[in-house]
């Protein structure tokens, strides 16, 4: 699996970051992406292959990497996962999606959770 890890996670929650990291690299074969930019991710979401994404970082994280795969066309067959990371008020929508909120739980949903398809709103200009 790839794991983008969030700048904004790692200055906000690096603990939890930490924490996450360590339960996905324990159990699965993990390249780790510690991206400054979105260049950085776009590059590395070029290069993941089959690999499932995993984005641990808040709702905005999230919602970048799914745009990313929107645009280069690959979001229908790409599988991605989160483990959110930060205040209550900036992981709401990963919260709405059933996601667990805590670092350990969700990283070990990721490792023995099932997939799950969900829609997507994509605005008039292609906007997620």
């Amino acid at each position: 699996m790839l794991v983008v890890i969030d700048p904004v996670a790692r200055r906000v929650d690096g603990e939890s970051v930490r924490i996450a990291k360590d339960v996905l690299c324990a159990g699965a074969t993990t390249k780790i992406c510690l991206p400054d930019g979105p260049e950085e991710v776009e590059r590395a979401l070029s290069r993941r292959g089959h690999r499932r994404t995993v984005v641990i970082g808040d709702d905005l994280a999230l919602l970048r990497v799914v745009g990313l795969l929107h645009r280069q066309r690959e979001l229908p067959g790409a599988s991605l996962a989160v483990v959110p990371v930060g205040p209550a008020a900036s992981v709401s929508l990963v919260r709405a999606l059933g996601v667990p909120t805590g670092a350990v739980a969700a990283a070990r949903a990721v490792l023995d959770g099932s997939e799950r398809r969900l829609d997507l709103l994509v605005d008039d200009s292609g906007g997620v």
